[in-house]
This record gives C-alpha cells, sequence and structure tokens, in this order.
C-alpha cells in the first residue's frame, strides 16, 4: 500500500511482499530489456517480460481494492493521488526520451513523419496512447505503454469494479480466474504484435493487436479485485492459495523451466498470478519472508521507477555500446546497466516521486481547507 493513503478510517497495514513482489517484476523486466549476456543462456528466466506487466495489473487490482473502499470513496481524492502517483516521472522520462532520442534520430518523413510523431507526443502526454480506438500503440519510453493501460483502468474501469459485489462462490471465483487468464493467454499469443508500439509508419493485420495490451490491464486488473475479495473474506480459496504457497511457486519455477529447456512459453505465467498474489499475502510462508525481505522491498518500493527510468538509462548508455566491441565489453556494458538503473532510480525516487507525491498531496490538503472556510 501506499503511504499516506487510507483504508476506512486510517492507513492499512501494507503487505510488504506484495511490494517486493512488485519490486521482482519490475527487475525482471528493465533486465530482460537489457538482454545479459548469462553463460548457458540462461538469460531466458529473465525473459518473462511480458508476463510481468500481467503481473503488474494483477497486483494493482489488488492493491487498490485494499487501499479504497465503495463507503468512502471520493473520486476527486481518488484521481488526485493516482496522478500523484504515477505522472510526474512519467513526464519527466518521456520528455527525456523524446528530445534525446526520438526527435534527434527518428522523427523523418519516409519512416516517423513530424505530424505522426507529434500527435504521439500529445496522446502520450495525456496519458492515452494505449486507448482504443483513441490511441496509436506508440510509446518512446517503450516499458510507459502499460503506464497508459493502469490510465485507463484507473480513470474508468476501477470505479466500476467499486459499485459492484464481487463473486462469493469460491467455485465462482476459480472459473473467474481461468477465464480471465485464459483470455489474456489467447489474445497475447494469437494478437500480440509489439511493432506498433514503434515509433514508425506501420499498421497491424489484426484490428485485435491494437486492443490487447488494455484487454490485459482490465483482465489483470479484474483478477485482482477478485483475489482482495477472498483475502477480505478468507474463503476457503484463500486459505489453499496460503496453505499450498510452496506448490505455487513451484509451479511458477516449472513454467520457467519448460521455458527454458522446451520453449513452452512463458505467458502461462498469468494463470498463477492471481494464486501467487493471494499466496503472497500470508506473512508467514517462506517466500513472503524473503519477498518482503529488507533488499526485494526497497526494490519494490523503486519499483516504478525502475521501470520508468531503465529504458532512458539503455537510450544513453547506447552511446557506450555502439562504439564498444560487444564479444569484450558486453559483461561490463551490462554491469553499467544494471548499476546506472539502480543509483538512478533510488535518486528519482528520492528526488522526484516522493516530493512531487507529497506536494500534490498538500495541495490537495490546502484546497479542501479552502473550500470548508465559511463564507
Amino acid at each position: 500500500m501506499e503511504s499516506g493513503e487510507t483504508w476506512r478510517s486510517g492507513p492499512r497495514p501494507e503487505l510488504r511482499a506484495l511490494t517486493g513482489l512488485r519490486g521482482v517484476a519490475a527487475a525482471v523486466v528493465a533486465l530482460a530489456h537489457f538482454r545479459p549476456p548469462l553463460p548457458y543462456s540462461a538469460e531466458l528466466f529473465l525473459m518473462w517480460e511480458n508476463a510481468a506487466v500481467d503481473l503488474f495489473f494483477c497486483l494493482s487490482g489488488f492493491t487498490l481494492s485494499y487501499v479504497y473502499r465503495r463507503e468512502n470513496f471520493q473520486f476527486s481524492s481518488y484521481l488526485l493521488a493516482r496522478i500523484a502517483r504515477i505522472y510526474p516521472l512519467y513526464f519527466i522520462t518521456l520528455i527525456l526520451i523524446g528530445g534525446a532520442y526520438i526527435w534527434p534520430t527518428i522523427v523523418n518523413p519516409t519512416t516517423y513523419p513530424t505530424a505522426m510523431a507529434t500527435n504521439d507526443f500529445l496522446r502520450q502526454v495525456l496519458l492515452l496512447n494505449s486507448w482504443p480506438a483513441i490511441g496509436s500503440g506508440v510509446h518512446w519510453n517503450f516499458p510507459a505503454w502499460s503506464i497508459s493501460v493502469e490510465w485507463f483502468c484507473y480513470l474508468l474501469l476501477f470505479p466500476l469494479l467499486l459499485l459492484k459485489k464481487p463473486p462469493r462462490s469460491e467455485n465462482f471465483k476459480l472459473i473467474c480466474f481461468i477465464g480471465l487468464s485464459a483470455i489474456s493467454y489467447a489474445l497475447f499469443m494469437i494478437c500480440f504484435d509489439r511493432r506498433i508500439m514503434n515509433a514508425e509508419i506501420y499498421a497491424a493485420k489484426s484490428q485485435w493487436s491494437y486492443l490487447v495490451n488494455v484487454i490485459r490491464g482490465i483482465v489483470g486488473f479484474t483478477a485482482g479485485w477478485i483475489a482482495f475479495s477472498s483475502f477480505e473474506e478468507k474463503d476457503d480459496l484463500y486459505r489453499l492459495c496460503t496453505r499450498f504457497s510452496t506448490g505455487l511457486w513451484l509451479g511458477f519455477l516449472t513454467v520457467l523451466v519448460l521455458w527454458y529447456l522446451v520453449g513452452v512459453p512463458s505467458q502461462m505465467l498469468v494463470f498463477l498470478f492471481p494464486f501467487v498474489v493471494l499466496a503472497a499475502t500470508d506473512s508467514t510462508s517462506t517466500m513472503s519472508r524473503v519477498l518482503g525481505s529488507g533488499a526485494l522491498h526497497f526494490l519494490g518500493v523503486i519499483s516504478y521507477s525502475i521501470y520508468l527510468t531503465h529504458f532512458v538509462v539503455i537510450i544513453f548508455i547506447g552511446f557506450i555500446i555502439a562504439l564498444s566491441a560487444p564479444d569484450t565489453l558486453s559483461i561490463w556494458i551490462y554491469a553499467l546497466l544494471v548499476g546506472t538503473t539502480f543509483v538512478i532510480s533510488t535518486g528519482t525516487y528520492f528526488a522526484i516521486e516522493r516530493p512531487a507525491r507529497n506536494a500534490i498531496r498538500g495541495f490537495r490538503r490546502r484546497f479542501e481547507k479552502q473550500l470548508q472556510v465559511p463564507r
């Protein structure tokens, strides 16, 4: 849970393992994009970055349900908190990559016309470029496509979920988890087209390709919302997940091993995410203690910065990669990417994320006090 947000009449205790799990997912995305040259092709164990984003969506649906209740939900306060959470760093990284990478080297009449780039920029500023019918799907800071999807879910989906009662039957919840995961998996495997997110003139073969990402967000958020209802009720599904936590994590590892050995799609992990999130809420399990440990918890605290800044690091250190011999310097470049990302993410968290959130929340409190002054 984010500091300063409340549940009912006061703050709810943080579920540290979920914060650590978010940190692991962010690290996997960054490491996969760095493409480390590990012995025996062991980097394949990191190449589940697409599924890691689906884990973000599930965690977000669970966490928002944990923080906000229908009885005391105020859309204006909620919306301002969401803007404070995601927008300042998102906007800064968009400007950095636009200024250093897109405009000088990519914008040209044949591959990416200026008019198209300008429209994409405006949609990115408004967080609309992954939205159906509105967006083109292009994102200059490549990982930021999921932030646009999260914004869609923040603005349109989650308030609707709060108005609905989640299913009470454990069997129906189980069917929902499997059905939602199957939709996400099938659409990704059949229709996902990474090229639509590149800064170039391109039209996907299927219109579903432009909907895959936002549907993944809707599915993940909804699964997280349902998982929270099991957590809140401590029903049989919750008890099974926490009791067999070790088995779930072994299943997670098994998918990665099969991906490494025989090429079973790592995207199959989406079927495990609602159950893994529930299992992680049990602070007494071994894996939850590991995820909630100081190092992984801190990784989770700075996970948003890791997620948004690592591509900026890739762009700027790319000059070194371009001038070096990959066979001799790749390990050192990889170490430089990892170390620089960690340092910059820590810095942006303390210098940008936290101060921006505190400033926006302070503005909200002052505004609310002014409204309460009698006239």
